[in-house]
């Protein structure tokens, strides 16, 4: 969701996105969501053996933090922060770097409770594909207002996880 916003917010007020940006975009956002969530997803995997036994516990801390992290951008930094020249090849390219390191964590999750991952990061691309280009086409139809609920949505849906897996840990007790 935060590239959704972030694209939404480009769109808004950068003014005009040029001819194949948002495809180019579409694609680095899909593709470092995709890489650094199986990054993440190799590495929980070596470090679960340090943390067994607990491994439930600490993929709720990760989610709860990375949701409240998300919630905290959402509220407390303006939309208007997150506008770059996204016509430049090399914003585009830190923008993915940046992005990424919130599916690295999801995918240290996943690696920690040893999640088919393959479907995971593939779903991941295509939908945060899908997102960024329709905020990069329609963000100056949808306004800032959109961009800053979405990625409040995005910080409850990570923080909803979590809590998710609290009521299964609570249920099987």
């Amino acid at each position: 969701m935060n590239g959704f916003s972030l694209a939404i917010a480009n769109s808004s007020l950068s003014g005009k996105v040029l001819p194949g940006i948002s495809v180019k975009a579409a694609f680095a956002f899909g593709s470092s969501h995709f890489v650094f969530g199986y990054l993440g997803y190799f590495l929980g995997g070596l470090l679960a053996p340090a943390i067994l036994g607990i491994e439930l516990y600490t993929s709720i801390a990760f989610l709860l933090i990375l949701g409240i992290k998300v919630l905290f951008q959402a509220t407390r930094v303006k939309p208007e922060t997150k506008v770059f020249d996204i016509n430049q090849t090399r914003v585009i390219m830190a923008l993915s770097v940046a992005l990424g390191m919130n599916a690295l964590l999801v995918g240290l999750v996943l690696g920690f409770l040893d999640v088919q991952a393959l479907t995971a990061n593939l779903l991941t691309f295509f939908l945060v594909s899908f997102f960024t280009l329709f905020g990069l086409a329609g963000g100056h139809r949808l306004g800032m207002a959109f961009a800053r609920n979405v990625a409040i949505l995005g910080g409850v849906l990570f923080i909803a996880a979590a809590l998710r897996m609290v009521i299964t840990l609570i249920m099987q007790a």
